[in-house]
């Protein structure tokens, strides 16, 4: 077999490997997009969503990560209330496209959404979670106080 025989072997494999990882990762993701769109069960909720898309850089993870973990160290109580809740949304999932014009989505975004018996009544993106990203105490103590503020304000 010559070089460029072995050569174009290796390629088709690295393309079959990553196609394989892709799936994998989509098909093993929890989200369910009608989960993301799941009218609130309770009279009041805020829903603290992450939006992302299908392909995600290590920034756009470790904002999820710092997000999720965030809300579940500062706000146990009324996450296990179901008062609040995370939810992680992949916008590109059939079903959720429309968040993107809903929300004004232009990247990855951490958005605060009151709903009162099911229906929104406002919203507030988490601007500079991407300015924060890489101090994590000041990431944290940024999302806990516009959740804390944005719950005070209900």
């Amino acid at each position: 077999m010559s070089g460029r025989g072995i050569v174009r072997i290796v390629l088709l494999g690295f393309v079959a490997l990553s196609i394989g990882w892709f799936v994998t990762r989509e098909a093993t993701n929890d989200q369910n997009p009608t989960d993301a769109v799941q009218a609130a069960s309770k009279e009041r909720q805020v829903m603290v969503y992450y939006f992302h898309r299908t392909a995600r850089c290590k920034t756009c993870l470790k904002i999820e990560e710092l997000s999720k973990n965030g809300v579940e160290a500062n706000f146990a109580s009324e996450l296990k209330d179901g008062d609040l809740v995370f939810k992680s949304v992949n916008v590109e999932a059939d079903g959720n496209e429309h968040f993107v014009e809903d929300y004004e989505l232009v990247s990855q975004a951490l958005v605060l959404v009151d709903y009162r018996d099911g229906v929104q009544q406002k919203w507030k993106s988490l601007e500079r979670t991407w300015e924060l990203v890489h101090t994590e105490d000041e990431f944290d103590g940024y999302v806990r106080d516009e959740v804390r503020t944005f719950l005070e304000t209900l």
